[in-house]
């Protein structure tokens, strides 16, 4: 095997039924302006942080709903999520797709995450984008 072939596991199946199925709650509830889908996946003082802001989980139904209204036809499609044995962090792959309603200018923005879990609530959910090339810094 040369230096530059990797030959790597496939971690995905690894990740339990119940992490993928958060990281889905995850992305549903942002599709579908519905933070209650996914509320009960947050601890009370976990928060999000990406480039665009951080906020508190209490605050996270505001900023979809504030989100919804400049924006539409969000798609997220989860690319890969890799999980530590214990479960305790995960790594997400998504790409976000989002039309802006004021123009119609649709694009979309990969998105990798890094979130921190504590008995299988998030504490944190770190987001890192490059938000000058998204849809939505583009006004």
């Amino acid at each position: 095997m040369n230096y530059y072939e990797v030959s790597l596991p496939a971690l995905e199946s690894d990740v339990s039924p119940e992490l993928r199925a958060l990281v889905e709650r995850q992305a549903k509830s942002w599709e579908e302006n519905n933070f209650d889908l996914a509320a009960a996946d947050w601890l009370s003082d976990g928060v999000l942080v990406s480039p665009a802001g951080k906020w508190l989980a209490h605050e996270l139904k505001t900023e979809m709903e504030k989100f919804h209204r400049e924006y539409m036809d969000l798609v997220v499609t989860i690319k890969n999520v890799f999980a530590t044995r214990d479960g305790s962090r995960l790594a997400v792959e998504w790409d976000w797709t989002v039309t802006r309603r004021s123009d119609g200018l649709r694009g979309t923005t990969p998105d990798a995450i890094i979130a921190e879990l504590v008995n299988g609530k998030i504490k944190s959910w770190r987001e890192y984008f490059d938000l000058a090339s998204s849809v939505e810094a583009k006004m």
